[in-house]
């Protein structure tokens, strides 16, 4: 099952919206972001947060609030996905999980990088995308892409296929797997030791 997760950060464009929605067979919102879903036409079907920023609840919404789903020790985006993950979601896109808080984002890379055993995690914005990959991914991409493989952990170890400049081995924090580019439909991302944030930059 394909889960659609809108978190309170930076609001995409209304065309990647549609997009995601129209792919998703469950929309989920965190309280912060069902206002601002509501005023570009659409509507979660579920709600999860403790609603101090939601101002006015629609009908047809289901409300789970976060004291019946787990601690208060994990943010609404964390009760979201384990939401999806309970209902069965098999994929998971994390949409308005980017922000000008830098801290806000990179926890919701964990987020992916945490349940990426359960679900297949993504980011996604309207300048990219990101997955958390340890094992091996084939991605469909336009040749041209840029694609960066940004370390997560210290000791990497990756194999690529479908680079420009091909990776075999070590991989170091902050070292060549930064702007590299797709030269074929389909790249393969190998990992065999570690984690590896996968980033898509959108043309």
């Amino acid at each position: 099952m394909h889960t659609l997760i809108l978190c309170d950060g930076e609001q995409p464009s209304r065309a990647l919206l549609q997009r995601q929605v129209a792919a998703a067979d469950l929309v989920v919102a965190t309280d912060g972001a069902a206002a601002w879903a509501r005023a570009a036409g659409v509507m979660p079907q579920v709600v999860i947060g403790d609603f101090d920023s939601l101002s006015e609840v629609t009908g047809d919404w289901e409300l789970v609030h976060a004291g019946a789903h787990d601690q208060q020790d994990n943010s609404d985006s964390e009760k979201a996905v384990l939401l999806a993950l309970d209902r069965g979601a098999t994929e998971i896109v994390l949409l308005g999980a980017t922000q000008q808080r830098l801290d806000h984002t990179l926890a919701n890379v964990w987020l992916a990088a945490t349940y990426r055993g359960r679900a297949r995690v993504t980011l996604v914005d309207d300048y990219g995308a990101c997955e958390v990959v340890g094992g091996c991914r084939t991605l469909r991409v336009a040749p041209g892409t840029i694609l960066s493989l940004v370390p997560l952990t210290g000791d990497v170890v990756v194999r690529t296929e479908g680079l420009k400049w091909q990776l075999d081995g070590p991989l170091a924090p902050g070292s060549r797997g930064l702007s590299n580019e797709a030269v074929n439909a389909e790249v393969t991302v190998n990992v065999t030791a570690g984690l590896v944030a996968v980033v898509l930059v959108r043309p």
